[in-house]
């Protein structure tokens, strides 16, 4: 079983209607839409990672979550229970979006992105065993995700306020992903001792997928949920008129 806990950004008040931000040219709603998505991605992503204080968007690289919770018993190889703190992930000024679906028909918004490398800094709390073999610890620990590409996907509705419409996106939305290689390093396992954290390390780095199964869901949970909130935060001070030609 997995949950997760995320905190992220402060509590930003809208009180009125905005527009899109600068870097994110408008396109027409036709069928070259997601064409013209493509088009201007390059200097949409370049800007939104800069921050949007009008939307109370912070500077997204690095990107800071706070906490991420998460407990995993997938078999009797592996029981962990997993946390981090202080987190920053690095590597987003290089992503690249690769595909764009915007079915306004159907209501869905999904789009895929390469990264190169994605790296996550933070500390952490991790007790339990992988691979049958115990494990505790907790200090410094920095996650490399190499060649990441990622599907995010979310359904969306549309409300109305004070006769405005608005999309109203179905909150946190999906995120699947694959990557080349997944590299955990652990500082401060079994109380400082290093040959048992060392020998630990290797374990993880050479068994890295079945790390990546147990783990890799909930940090992905909590990008969705990160992704998720970026664009409620547009789209609930963007009339939804606004967003297209």
């Amino acid at each position: 079983m997995l949950n997760y806990l995320i905190l992220i950004f402060s509590s930003v008040a809208l009180s009125s209607a905005a527009s899109l931000p600068a870097s994110i040219q408008k396109c027409q709603n036709d069928d070259k839409l997601n064409d013209c998505i493509m088009e201007n991605s390059k200097e949409a992503i370049a800007g939104l990672l800069k921050g949007e204080p009008t939307l109370g968007i912070p500077v997204l690289d690095p990107l800071k979550i706070e906490k991420i919770e998460q407990t995993s018993s997938g078999s009797r190889s592996v029981s962990l229970n997993f946390s981090l703190s202080d987190v920053e992930v690095k590597g987003l000024t290089n992503a690249e979006l690769v595909k764009s679906e915007f079915d306004a028909a159907n209501k869905i918004i999904q789009f895929s992105v390469k990264i190169p490398q994605l790296v996550i800094a933070s500390n952490y709390n991790l007790n339990g065993k992988f691979l049958v073999v115990p494990v505790t610890g907790n200090g410094k620990l920095t996650l490399t995700i190499d060649e990441l590409d990622f599907t995010y996907s979310m359904n969306y509705g549309i409300v109305e306020k004070d006769g405005v419409e608005f999309v109203s996106p179905n909150f946190p939305g999906k995120l699947t992903y694959t990557s080349k290689k997944v590299t955990p390093v652990f500082e401060n396992l079994f109380n400082g001792d290093q040959n048992l954290g060392d020998s630990f390390n290797k374990m993880v780095d050479e068994n890295w997928q079945e790390w990546d199964a147990q783990v890799g869901p909930g940090i992905a949970d909590a990008l969705a949920q990160v992704i998720g909130t970026l664009l409620k935060r547009v789209t609930d001070a963007v009339p939804y008129k606004e967003m297209f030609l």
